[in-house]
C-alpha cells in the first residue's frame, strides 16, 4: 500500500498516532458542570431571606448563576451528542493544540496576578488594585499600547465601581 498524498482523504500522521476518543470523554465536563450547578443551587437554598422582601433577594444572583451553569451543561451535552451522531467534524478539529512553555507561563502568571490582587486589595483601595489587575492581565494576555494597558483597565474598574459600589451599595 503506497502512502497517499495530502488532501486525498488519507489520515494524517497526527491522526494515525492519536488514540480514538472515547464517546463519554466529552460528557465528563458537562456532568461536572451540571453537578456543580445543582450543588450551588442547593447551597443557595440555605441563604436566609427576610419575609416581605419585595425586591430581588440575596438568593437571586446565585440562583441565576447556577441556572445558567446548568443550562450551559445541558447545551454542552446536546452539542456533544449532535456532534457524535452527525460525524461531520473533521478529526483534526478534535485534537487540541499542544501545550507550550509560553502558554504555561501565561497561565501561572495570570493565576499569580489574581492571587496578588487578593493580597493587594487588603492593603490598597479597590479601584487601584482592580485597575492594576486588569492592566496586568491585559499585558500577560498580549495587549499592548496605551488603550489596552491604561484605558481598558480604568474603564472596567469604573464600571465595576459604579455597578457594585454606587448602584448596589456593596462595600468595596
Amino acid at each position: 500500500m503506497s502512502p497517499e498524498a495530502p488532501g486525498t482523504g488519507a489520515p494524517s500522521p497526527a491522526e494515525e498516532g492519536a488514540r480514538p476518543a472515547h464517546p463519554l470523554r466529552d460528557l465528563v465536563p458537562a456532568a461536572a458542570g451540571a453537578a456543580l450547578a445543582v450543588g450551588a443551587f442547593v447551597l443557595t437554598l440555605g441563604i436566609p431571606v427576610r419575609e416581605g422582601l419585595t425586591q430581588i433577594g440575596p438568593r437571586w444572583w446565585p440562583e441565576v448563576l447556577s441556572g445558567a451553569l446548568l443550562l450551559l451543561a445541558v447545551l454542552l451535552v446536546a452539542g456533544t451528542l449532535r456532534k457524535r451522531s452527525a460525524k461531520a467534524v473533521a478529526a483534526d478539529t478534535d485534537i487540541p493544540d499542544p501545550a507550550t512553555r509560553e502558554g504555561a507561563w501565561r497561565l501561572v502568571a495570570m493565576l499569580g496576578s489574581i492571587l496578588g490582587y487578593g493580597v493587594l486589595w487588603y492593603f490598597v483601595d479597590f479601584r487601584v488594585s482592580t485597575a492594576l489587575l486588569f492592566a496586568a492581565l491585559t499585558w500577560i494576555g498580549g495587549g499592548r499600547g496605551w488603550k489596552a494597558l491604561l484605558l481598558f483597565p480604568v474603564v472596567v474598574t469604573a464600571v465595576l465601581h459604579l455597578l457594585f459600589g454606587v448602584l448596589l451599595r456593596v462595600p468595596l
